[in-house]
């Protein structure tokens, strides 16, 4: 509902910051990330991401989470000075059902109210959803104290995502941009920040058969955005029996 049978979606990449998007700008809205609400590792309580952002915070530290869903991260982290961000109802709800007290209102809202006034800003898995990501990133860094520190988890375009095709996810409405490494890096030039550290998780179990079925039908098809043929859709299928046959035999 969100295309029309006339849209047309361009893929574009930056040539300064190697940023990759898509155009125009189609965003999911509330009622489709609903969608997204009773699928298991959407949503998921425990994120390798968390424990490793949770080692960066201490306890006395005030930390602003944007884009916090059912306030997860809140639960895991050891502060009691947790702010969490979302527009959506009904993630309010579901925080409020786990003891999560959370705001439905942007981070440029915020931040008219709260500048310099966070040790801590976090966002996970949402910066590749936001059709505006200067005015997304520039508010967020306008909350810190100097000296702060800032905190995003994104879908790595060097990591096997780049390679899959018909990936839908990985597009509008649901993803707006990839970032790669040096796409992440260069914000430091334009944020005049200082980088830390770019880590990269493993492959986690819940998402093994995707890589495996990835890697399978790369094997036999050269990888592309979008390929509707009746080739590749044999192919995915066949690599994709292989690699629930593979996980399941060998973990």
């Amino acid at each position: 509902y969100l295309f029309n049978e006339n849209t047309k979606l361009m893929y574009n990449q930056c040539r300064k910051c190697g940023l990759k998007y898509f155009t125009p700008l189609i965003v999911g809205d509330e009622k489709f990330y609903n969608s997204f609400q009773e699928i298991d590792w959407y949503y998921m309580n425990e994120k390798e991401e968390y424990q490793y952002a949770k080692k960066f915070i201490k306890n006395n530290n005030k930390v602003l989470e944007v884009g916090c869903g059912k306030g997860a991260f809140a639960r895991i982290v050891s502060t009691s000075c947790y702010v969490g961000l979302d527009l959506s109802e009904k993630a309010k709800k579901m925080a409020s059902k786990n003891g999560v007290k959370i705001k439905n209102e942007g981070i440029e809202l915020h931040v008219q109210n709260h500048k310099n006034y966070y040790d801590v800003v976090c966002s996970f898995q949402v910066l590749e959803h936001v059709s505006n990501p200067f005015s997304f990133l520039n508010s967020s860094i306008q909350t810190l104290k100097k000296g702060g520190l800032l905190i995003i988890a994104v879908p790595s375009e060097d990591s096997f995502l780049k390679h899959v095709t018909n990936g839908i996810l990985n597009m509008p409405p649901h993803h707006i941009s990839r970032w790669s490494d040096s796409t992440l890096n260069y914000l430091t030039k334009i944020f005049n920040l200082e980088l830390l550290e770019i880590y990269h998780e493993k492959i986690q179990k819940i998402h093994r058969r995707y890589f495996l079925s990835t890697l399978i039908s790369n094997i036999f098809l050269k990888p592309k955005l979008v390929d509707l043929s009746i080739r590749r859709k044999i192919i995915s299928k066949i690599s994709l029996l292989l690699a629930i046959f593979i996980s399941t035999e060998f973990g």
